[in-house]
This record gives structure tokens, C-alpha cells and sequence, in this order.
């Protein structure tokens, strides 16, 4: 596999069809990152496509000190960011249950293993209790817990992103 180091070499040295498997790459996970803040899934095809041709067009100022996808993600979280200024509005929590039945959707799914009714609306009110908690949270809060506990990212990495010290996170 081809590292994204070299594909960015070769970008820069004028291959700029190389930077396609870059977006291959990449752009699920970069897709996902922006639903997570706007949970729309146009905006966030938009926001997820933004981000690309920004980090296409600042390739060149691309350091290396990180990896791409770190540098890529804080693009998108900044086009995020941009989004809700721009709209003056807060970010919607983005529903990971497909049946919200016309409720406010919500980031918890709690899993009901026991096939038990009782269980099932218990975890369903949990889920939404955890995520009417975070979606009150400041948008850089919210910004670490979606990064670190829906994306899976190490605290470094989401230090990386955010563009502050580890501590910070």
C-alpha cells in the first residue's frame, strides 16, 4: 500500500490526479466526522467535500509533523465550526438509531441484548437522557467527545485536531 506520504509527493511534483486516492481514502471516515456535527447528510457531504479541496489547494503548507488524516480532520472540524457561525445556530447530535420516531434524534443507541421490552424503552431514555447531556455541552467539548469516544481517536490525535496540548483535551 501506497503511503500517504508519497501520494502527497507526488501530488506536489504536479500528479494532482494522485490526490484522488487520497479522497479514496479518506473520505467515508471524513464524511462521518462532519455528520457527527451536523447530521445532515447533505451538509455533510458538502462540509466533507470542502474539506478536501482545502487541504487539496494548502497541500503544499502540509508539514508532515502529523498525519494527513489528522490535518485533514481538523479541516473538516474547522469547516464545521464554520458552518454553525455561519448559521448562527447550534450543531444537531447526530442519530445513530435509524427509528427516532419523530423524537429529537440522539447519539446513543444503547444496545438491548435480553430481547426484554422493559430493557429496551429503559436503555432508549438512557440514550436520550446521555444525549440531550451532550449536546448542551460548549462546541469544543462536544468537539473532543465526538472525536475521541464516536471516532475512536486517541486524545493525541484529537490534541492534534483541535490544535491544543494533550492536557487540554
Amino acid at each position: 500500500m501506497v503511503s500517504d506520504h508519497e501520494i502527497i509527493q507526488a501530488v506536489l511534483r504536479g500528479d494532482r490526479e494522485r490526490y484522488g486516492e487520497l479522497v479514496s481514502r479518506y473520505q467515508l471516515a471524513a464524511w462521518k466526522l462532519a455528520y457527527s456535527f451536523v447530521g445532515n447528510f447533505e451538509d455533510a457531504k458538502d462540509l466533507s467535500q470542502n474539506g478536501f479541496v482545502k487541504a487539496c489547494q494548502n497541500l503544499a503548507q502540509f508539514r508532515g509533523r502529523a498525519e494527513f488524516s489528522t490535518w485533514l480532520y481538523r479541516i473538516i472540524v474547522n469547516e464545521c465550526k464554520d458552518f454553525f457561525k455561519g448559521r448562527a445556530r447550534q450543531p444537531e447530535v447526530v442519530p445513530l438509531s435509524s427509528q427516532t420516531d419523530g423524537e429529537e434524534p440522539f447519539l446513543f443507541d444503547v444496545a438491548d441484548r435480553s430481547g426484554d421490552p422493559r430493557v429496551a424503552a429503559a436503555n432508549r431514555e438512557l440514550g436520550a437522557q446521555l444525549s440531550q447531556a451532550i449536546r448542551s455541552l460548549p462546541m469544543k467539548q462536544r468537539t473532543v467527545f465526538v472525536l475521541h469516544h464516536l471516532h475512536g481517536m486517541t486524545l493525541e490525535k484529537v490534541s492534534e485536531v483541535m490544535g491544543c496540548r494533550w492536557g487540554t483535551v
